[in-house]
């Protein structure tokens, strides 16, 4: 029955990503491709750094919790658990990555707190630097709502003082049946988290104006406007966590960011084409990591979810 569920695990999941995939190429508009092999590259190369550093990131997340992985293993649990946010409503994510980690030692109850705070300051990134993006933006010039944008990632850093997030962390931990974390994050490492995840969505947007070259030409003047949009796509893909992997949504509203700068139809397909080689580097990198795992010695590490 274990090897069942596994079985049945891993086909959903790779269900969930080809479906992800046979979406968005149906997505693809009839654009003139322009053939830039350097800013292609770059895209392609600072697609898979920021992935790679968001693994990092949960990594030493975990690690300010108390349990420490070593980066290889904790970069599989990542990859392969990212994966599952493509089957619908996002839950596998949190349930695999859990039941990965615990085979390394790390409590349930931690990991699944490392999830929420990825969650929140992933988030919280997204709207710094998509802040200034939404409240200069001439359609909302007369909107004063527009100024949550910048509220936003201040209630967040709120909410996530030790104070208020150790109690409820405890009540809903306490609700499951399981005894609170040791732990909360302080403020300091807060702020330093929230910077660092900032910083990761300067580097997505940069790598998506590398990649949109392929279909529009841009000016140094577009870059804050391309850096704006795909953190506005992505915090609206996260918001719209029940839709798998944001997917649509994530395009649709990187679309629209970037339409008053290009054509619709090249802001559609720069959103697509982002998507599929973030699709494509995550398959390549849990492959990776896992071949890797294997050959440097860590046997332990077992990379199917517990029943």
């Amino acid at each position: 029955m274990r090897r069942g569920l596994h079985i049945a695990i891993g086909i959903a999941v790779l269900l969930g990503v080809a479906l992800a995939v046979w979406g968005t190429l149906n997505e693809f508009p009839d654009v003139e491709w322009r053939w830039r092999p350097v800013s292609l590259v770059l895209g392609i190369v600072g697609t898979a750094a920021f992935l790679l550093l968001n693994a990092e990131l949960w990594r030493r997340l975990l690690h300010a919790l108390g349990p420490e992985l070593h980066p290889l293993p904790a970069s599989t649990i990542w990859f392969v658990s990212g994966l599952a946010r493509f089957v619908p409503t996002s839950l596998l994510t949190p349930m695999i990555r859990t039941a990965m980690s615990e085979r390394e030692g790390v409590p349930k109850r931690i990991c699944l707190v490392s999830v929420i705070y990825e969650i929140a300051l992933a988030l919280s990134g997204a709207l710094v630097v998509a802040a200034y993006f939404i409240v200069d933006l001439p359609d909302l010039a007369d909107e004063p709502a527009r100024f949550l944008a910048v509220g936003l990632p201040v209630i967040a850093v709120v909410v996530l003082q030790p104070g208020i997030f150790h109690r409820l962390t405890a009540h809903a931990l306490e609700r499951l049946g399981r005894r609170p974390i040791p732990n909360a994050l302080p403020p300091g490492r807060i702020l330093e988290f929230l910077a660092l995840y900032a910083a990761v969505y300067v580097l997505a947007g940069l790598s998506t104006y590398a990649l949109g070259q392929s279909f529009h030409p841009m000016g140094s003047d577009d870059i804050v406007t391309v850096l704006g949009a795909f953190a506005v796509g992505t915090t609206i893909g996260i918001i719209a966590f029940v839709v798998p992997g944001g997917l649509v949504a994530r395009e649709a509203g990187l679309a629209v960011a970037l339409s008053p700068i290009m054509p619709t139809a090249s802001a559609v397909a720069i959103a697509v084409l982002s998507r599929i080689v973030q699709i494509a580097m995550e398959v390549l990198l849990a492959t990776l990591t896992q071949i890797a795992v294997r050959r440097r010695g860590y046997p332990e590490l077992d990379t199917s979810p517990a029943p």
